[in-house]
């Protein structure tokens, strides 16, 4: 995870390229959430706020940065509109509009939880265009994390998934809600985001059986082969069992215990 840099702290020639975009900047303010990007600020202007995000342009991880630019046209309408990116002082940074709100709650009877279905069934609508991009397709993803090769093949789609649900990566705001960063999205099944999204909400208080019941809302989870699902449940509980042993703090023990659980219950199913 990234140190997120206070505005204050920032180089001078970057402030200047981020103005050169936005116009006079009144203040900026670091963001709290999230921990990936070490540029995060919302920029107050004399036309409004802009949310920037950037990372060196020689950092290992700013092929998330094309991700998320390339994402940008695809999800108009249901994420904030990309307004402009540079890479220059030193630095990849994305301009985004601001969007006023809270992040989403996920424990049982929330309404957000409803809105995010309204999401996930307008993204699962969505195909990324063929060609070469910057996308790391699910199969390449699990690949060290399934049983099998042939488990990570039956992943293999062109929907764009977003693939990281968490709540503070989806805005509420005005009675809609608003799915932000784009850095792992993934060409897969469109199943495989209402699927990783339960681990969340069992995560968060909701039983196996009910989590499973708001995911099956989405038609393309509903139908999905039982034997896909549970590939993937024991690839994702491999993967939230390599997150726990490298970072053992609270949030990933508890999706790790969350997707072992998850993927017992499929397992048991599956038999």
């Amino acid at each position: 995870m990234a140190h997120r840099i206070q505005w204050a702290d920032l180089p001078g020639c970057l402030i200047e390229s981020i103005s050169a975009r936005t116009g006079p900047i009144i203040s900026g303010t670091a963001v709290t959430e999230g921990k990936n990007s070490p540029l995060a600020a919302t920029v107050e202007t004399l036309d409004g706020r802009v949310f920037v995000k950037g990372l060196p342009s020689d950092h290992r991880m700013v092929i998330t940065q094309a991700r998320e630019a390339a994402a940008a046209p695809l999800v108009k309408g249901i994420s904030p509109e990309l307004l402009w990116q540079f890479d220059e002082a030193g630095w990849n940074v994305l301009g985004f509009e601001h969007i006023d709100g809270r992040s989403a709650h996920y424990q049982p009877g929330s309404p957000d939880i409803d809105l995010a279905v309204e999401l996930m069934h307008a993204l699962s609508v969505i195909e990324i265009p063929p060609g070469p991009g910057p996308w790391k397709p699910i199969q390449t993803r699990l690949r060290t994390y399934v049983d099998n090769p042939a488990d990570a093949a039956a992943l293999a789609g062109q929907t764009l998934t977003h693939t990281d649900w968490m709540p503070d990566n989806i805005i509420i705001s005005r009675g809609r809600a608003w799915l932000i960063d784009w850095a792992w999205a993934t060409p897969a099944q469109s199943w495989t985001d209402p699927a990783s999204w339960l681990i969340k909400l069992i995560a968060h208080g909701h039983s196996i059986t009910a989590a499973e019941a708001i995911a099956t809302r989405l038609p393309d989870y509903a139908s999905a082969d039982p034997a896909h699902i549970a590939a993937f449940a024991r690839a994702t509980a491999n993967m939230w069992n390599e997150i726990e042993r490298d970072h053992p703090i609270p949030w990933a023990t508890t999706m790790a215990s969350a997707a072992r659980a998850w993927a017992r219950h499929r397992e048991a199913l599956h038999r």
